[in-house]
């Protein structure tokens, strides 16, 4: 059975061995050639989800998890989820030993997806208010955490002309 990784590996390594033309004409191929061969033509990322049974089930500590995307997956991008540290996102400290972890460890952040903070697309200005602020102390850990981005719930509620 093949891996994500090797199906991905195969079927780059046979897009690259057929003719490639580019738009002036020519053959593109030269362009797919990878200087090093020993680095991978991307990167992938591990989401947090994937391991949302093992972390529930205290199985596996959230810190722990961007050392276990690398050891055990050769993974070195997480996405961190923010419902596995609630009540983290402005503990510094907790912060620190995360992104210790991963950069000992040789591991980025990309991001951290972001639920239960309320809807954005909510029709009341009050609630859609409050989850902009909900988001912010995210944003602030994302920062600090080297993250890129954060994903949240565009979520709305209300008929097809309210939410426009």
């Amino acid at each position: 059975m093949f891996s994500r990784r090797r199906f991905l590996t195969a079927s780059l390594a046979a897009a690259a061995v057929r003719p490639a033309w580019g738009a002036d004409g020519k053959d593109a191929t030269k362009s797919l050639i990878v200087a090093d061969p020993k680095k991978p033509l991307f990167e992938i990322s591990l989401a947090g989800w994937s391991l949302h049974l093992a972390i529930f089930g205290n199985k596996l500590n959230h810190l722990d998890f961007p050392v276990v995307a690398k050891k055990e997956y050769g993974i070195g991008a997480v996405e961190y989820v923010n419902q596995f540290m609630m009540d983290k996102a402005r503990d510094q400290a907790y912060l620190r030993d995360l992104k210790g972890r991963a950069d000992d460890n040789g591991v980025k952040g990309v991001l951290i997806m972001c639920d239960r903070e309320g809807y954005l697309g909510d029709t009341d200005a009050k609630k859609r208010d409050e989850a902009v602020e909900n988001h912010i102390k995210w944003l602030e850990a994302a920062k600090f955490l080297g993250c890129h981005s954060i994903r949240v719930n565009a979520y709305s509620t209300g008929a097809r002309e309210e939410q426009e």
